[in-house]
């Protein structure tokens, strides 16, 4: 009988060494148990290398400004398993989770029992939604991995939207952008709109190809709708019959194109028949924040958390951190997980600064210094690494913690404690 947080943990902990199996089949059993609820849900699904979640984030605060109930799936859920999903921005109490986990318990153990053990995200997956089931006006769920055998992929979506497309999960989507182009594409859905953010030629021609076979109109950013900035992320917004112009309170010129994919989104919901009025654009927008995205949670000196957990977001995050006023010297403390292409994303922070420090965190696809360059220095303890980089800083100076997107919560709760 699970009661507590720390037990639905212990039963996740044990079902994520079943690792990622490919493929919906179990997905499917579990959905067929329990009535397709995704069918009574209507949703915005996104997919992407990188953006997923800034795009997510500007969805829900113009929705919610319009008067809407809003259901999330985010991908990972941090701190905390429960924070995967959520309405409003309430995150799913433990007890609701135990309540809804506690009826799906025999079909799992009778699934394993038939060589079907369901893994972690997929009974994730089914949770999000029960919960968001009858309880909703709409949910946005961001994809977990890939697109086309992805746990979110059995939504059915109003609208879709791929961010962006580069190398990441290559050892489960592929080493070209071709192969993990068709991964992503495989969210598009019948005659369903998609939408897409700037992509190399090689990953567009995979979309389109998609989007022609499943006649889904194709929203490109930079064609059927455009942007012109005015001064970092204050911008205008235009789609030949619509135009915007916008002010965003998340840093980087990237998240431009994340909110320009939202408002197009927002747009095409209007045909759907939601009311979303241009107030509740602007300030749905204006006010979104997403946690360890250019995050500052201590002044003097100057700590930023960013989780860039690959090398498309560590070229964003180096760009942005480039065109910050910093008095002082930018100082790196870095983790992440060994199948990530490590060297390119730290000769990248490098342009930055050269006082680097790669340090390790409890999980186990962390990086340990053998995977490291020879120059690099690595110090074990993530405190002792920490209290280094502080004991040599000045107020002026900036404390960068990036990489993996757990290791940057862990680390956050190392500066705060």
């Amino acid at each position: 009988m699970m009661e507590s947080l720390q037990d639905l943990e212990q039963f996740f902990a044990s079902r994520r060494t079943l690792g990622i199996k490919p493929g919906l089949e179990r997905l499917d059993y579990l959905l067929e148990k329990v009535n397709h609820p995704q069918k009574s849900i209507p949703t915005i699904h996104i997919a992407g290398t990188n953006g997923k979640g800034s795009t997510l984030t500007y969805l829900k605060e113009v929705l919610m400004e319009g008067g809407y109930t809003v259901g999330t799936f985010q991908s990972p859920g941090l701190p905390t398993i429960l924070d995967h999903m959520a309405i409003n921005n309430r995150t799913i109490t433990a007890q609701e989770f135990i309540d809804i986990l506690h009826p799906l318990l025999p079909i799992i153990e009778e699934m394993d029992q038939q060589n079907l053990a369901p893994s972690e995200y997929e009974i994730l997956m089914i949770i999000t939604l029960l919960f968001l089931q009858d309880n909703i006006d709409i949910a946005v769920i961001e994809a977990a991995m890939g697109g086309r055998e992805d746990i979110t992929n059995r939504v059915e979506p109003l609208v879709t939207i791929i961010t962006s497309i580069g190398f990441d999960h290559t050892s489960f989507l592929g080493n070209t952008l071709k192969d993990i182009a068709a991964h992503k594409a495989g969210i598009i859905k019948g005659k369903v709109p998609i939408i897409s953010g700037d992509l190399v030629d090689e990953a567009l021609q995979v979309v389109k190809e998609e989007a022609r076979k499943q006649s889904a109109p194709l929203y490109l950013y930079g064609k059927e709708f455009w942007t012109e900035e005015i001064d970092r992320n204050h911008f205008h917004w235009n789609n030949g019959s619509k135009y915007y112009v916008m002010n965003l309170s998340m840093k980087g010129r990237h998240q431009i194109m994340n909110a320009s994919l939202a408002i197009q989104a927002l747009n095409l919901l209007q045909d759907n028949g939601f009311n979303i009025d241009d107030i509740a654009v602007k300030r749905g927008l204006s006010q979104a924040k997403l946690p360890n995205r250019m995050e500052i949670i201590k002044e003097h000196p100057k700590i930023i958390a960013d989780g860039a957990h690959n090398v498309q977001s560590v070229n964003k995050l180096v760009e942005t951190i480039q065109e910050e006023r910093i008095e002082g010297r930018v100082k790196v403390l870095f983790s992440a997980f060994r199948d990530k292409e490590i060297t390119v994303m730290l000769k990248e922070l490098a342009k930055l600064t050269d006082e680097i420090i790669v340090t390790t965190f409890n999980h186990p696809r962390v990086l340990s210094e053998e995977e490291l360059p020879d120059h690099i220095i690595y110090i074990e303890n993530a405190r002792q690494a920490l209290n280094k980089l502080l004991a040599t800083s000045n107020p002026n100076d900036l404390i960068l913690i990036t990489g993996s997107l757990h290791f940057v919560e862990y680390a956050k709760k190392l500066v705060q404690k």
